[in-house]
């Protein structure tokens, strides 16, 4: 598998988060009004027997990176309250830039300690719905709010990177490019969600392997398999997922509750490293038990001292 990034420019605000299960859940949609739901079963049929074509990240601002989980555990340590107000300062960093992502991953501390540093943006917005009898607003508890957010102006686009297999870089960034045609998420359309891709797809050689290297930070939510790596550092979240195409009214659109593990997650390796951790979900739908749910890592290899 060779590692590509993918830029995009949004062209408004999102309703719905860059995660890559969420993304991957998009891309399927596109493949199965484009090719047939054959086509669909064939191609995650690979991801079930964990030989996935492409693996992806979650969508990052700009150049900016995750920290990784562990980053306040690699202050020196020091019994001194200096020592541990840098510890509380580096617990609040989420976003790296390039070069101090390159830092940690190497096992180094060079870092400015940027917690205030912008990146999206959260806004509410306040909507009314629509009487289906008389065709207007304004009734009594008609209003609702939408939690909406954007990518901060000044970093212009968002990244998303893959892993692809070789012979699959063309049909990726095929499919994007449809996703790019009809918007992405919820409300698309009302014109939520909707971006450009910027480019093409673009080599990048910044997460490769190196000698020293012990372990991996994910750049996506995930769900171990079995065989996964179980010592490590990291964050938990509960995705209540939703079907959606056609789906959306199955009677029952609801996922059941996933635990997965956020990213940012990192973990130590023994042995040979792999380029993704991770597996495929099934039956995670009540309505609908053939559908599954992305849930592999974007393993970026990297030093994790012994803490």
């Amino acid at each position: 598998m060779k590692t590509y990034r993918l830029k995009i420019k949004s062209h408004s605000s999102f309703l719905t988060p860059w995660q890559a299960d969420t993304i991957f859940g998009s891309l399927c949609w596109i493949m199965a009004w484009r090719k047939g739901e054959d086509a669909l079963k064939q191609f995650l049929e690979e991801y079930k027997k964990g030989n996935p074509l492409f693996v992806l990240s979650d969508g990052m601002p700009g150049d900016f990176l995750p920290a990784p989980a562990h980053l306040s555990l690699m202050s020196p340590k020091a019994d001194s309250f200096e020592g541990y107000q840098n510890a509380k300062k580096l617990k609040k960093v989420s976003w790296l830039t390039p070069d101090e992502f390159e830092s940690v991953r190497n096992g180094k501390l060079d870092i400015q300690q940027q917690e205030g540093i912008k990146t999206f943006k959260t806004f509410t917005t306040l909507h009314s719905s629509i009487n289906r009898i008389t065709g207007t607003t304004g009734d009594e508890g008609s209003l609702f709010e939408l939690e909406e957010y954007a990518v901060e102006s000044k970093l212009e686009t968002i990244s998303i990177y893959l892993k692809i297999r070789d012979g699959w870089e063309d049909k990726a960034f095929s499919i994007f490019k449809d996703l790019s045609l009809m918007g992405y998420g919820r409300k698309k359309s009302i014109g939520k969600g909707s971006f450009e891709i910027v480019g093409e797809l673009e080599p990048f050689n910044k997460f490769d392997d190196f000698k020293g290297a012990n372990g991996f930070i994910s750049l996506s939510n995930f769900v171990p398999s079995k065989n996964d790596p179980t010592e490590g550092f990291y964050k938990t979240m509960v995705k209540y997922g939703k079907l959606g195409g056609e789906f959306t009214f199955s009677g029952n659109p609801f996922k059941k509750p996933l635990v997965m593990l956020t990213t940012g997650s990192s973990f130590y390796v023994k042995g040979k490293m792999k380029h993704f951790y991770g597996r495929m979900i099934e039956k995670i739908a009540p309505s609908k038990t053939d559908v599954v749910h992305y849930g592999y890592a974007f393993a970026v290899p990297m030093f994790i001292e012994n803490l």
